[in-house]
């Protein structure tokens, strides 16, 4: 089952570090304009100068500063940097499971590590449990999962925090968990399990451009569709036995999508991220009616798109990628 799940991940990685590969834009432009509303030839010019300006100095600031060094082997409170991709270890512990169907064989234990991801990659990057191996004395452990495991899409300039479980002996002597941080050339580095010790590490959670977002009313052209953002509201239809986890609460928005092209379009949740005050939240899909349509030119559908996020939440931004190989985003604000 193991080496099933093992698949399955790397499958998904590949599709995803492929269309990251044939995108080359950031996350700071869209297509979208909200309809009843456009711009001047000369904002459009001031736009064009200004993105020409940043990347310009994008790119200065690339030549100037030399890739981070990249350790063998990472402590809690280190962080490795790849190509801006930043994961700090912030701690390490024995966990013990409160449910009563996922414990650890007689002998063994589980255990944790918990990170936070900041992407200041200039694109969108992808990070998951399924890029970790744990090793117990030099065997393999198998890996179990909870309900903040690491997996995280994230936008540039976005974070997330994760964590990521094994199922080790309690007598093991050496704990070691391999990071695959580069499919292609099969490099790893190593975050060494140091029992329960916490960094007190706090990241940094950051927002969106909110001021260009769209509110609930608002009707948007992209890419050939035409997007009516119809509502926004808490989902409460779940069963007791698949609720939200403590202290959060399922939120839906719900879109009719209209194809204005001359060709088939396809839209569907999988395009979707959610960002709670700045940090990455997980996806809910138990709604019967969650967005996912293969339009025909002219042709509409309606749905909704659901994520799980904290009941103290102040700003929920909602990510549409409207453009795969740019990296292109339109931000829905979540308002009740």
């Amino acid at each position: 089952m193991k080496k099933i799940k093992k698949a399955i991940g790397l499958i998904l990685c590949i599709t995803v570090f492929a269309a990251m590969a044939m995108g080359s834009g950031s996350s700071d432009s869209s297509s979208a304009t909200k309809v009843g509303e456009t711009s001047s030839s000369e904002d459009k010019d001031t736009k064009t100068s200004d993105k020409t300006e940043n990347v310009d100095k994008g790119k200065k600031s690339e030549e100037k500063t030399p890739m981070a060094e990249i350790k063998d082997k990472y402590s809690v409170g280190e962080t490795m940097d790849y190509k801006g991709l930043k994961i700090t270890y912030v701690s390490s512990s024995n966990y013990t499971s409160d449910n009563d169907f996922i414990q650890p064989a007689d002998g063994n234990k589980f255990i944790r590590l918990a990170f936070y991801v900041d992407n200041e990659s200039g694109s969108d990057q992808s990070i998951s449990t399924y890029s970790f191996t744990c090793y117990a004395d030099g065997y393999e452990c198998e890996s179990h999962y909870f309900d903040d495991d690491l997996s995280l899409s994230l936008s540039n300039g976005r974070t997330g925090e994760g964590a990521v479980y094994f199922e080790v002996p309690e007598d093991a002597k050496s704990i070691e968990i391999e990071y695959e941080y580069d499919l292609w050339n099969s490099k790893k580095v190593q975050f060494a399990f140091e029992g329960d010790k916490d960094s007190g590490f706090v990241g940094e959670k950051k927002g969106g451009d909110v001021e260009n977002a769209f509110h609930v009313g608002d009707i948007i052209e992209t890419k050939g569709m035409k997007i009516s953002y119809l509502k926004a509201a808490e989902y409460t239809g779940y069963s007791e036995y698949f609720g939200p986890a403590d202290g959060k609460k399922y939120i839906y928005i719900e879109l009719e999508v209209e194809n204005i092209s001359d060709s088939d379009k396809n839209i569907s949740y999988f395009s979707f991220e959610c960002y709670a005050d700045g940090a990455s939240c997980n996806g809910y899909y138990g709604m019967d009616d969650a967005l996912s349509a293969d339009l025909s030119a002219g042709r509409k559908a309606k749905g909704t798109i659901a994520f799980e996020v904290p009941k103290d939440a102040e700003v929920i931004e909602i990510e549409f990628e409207d453009n795969i190989w740019t990296d292109s985003k339109v931000i829905f604000l979540y308002e009740e």
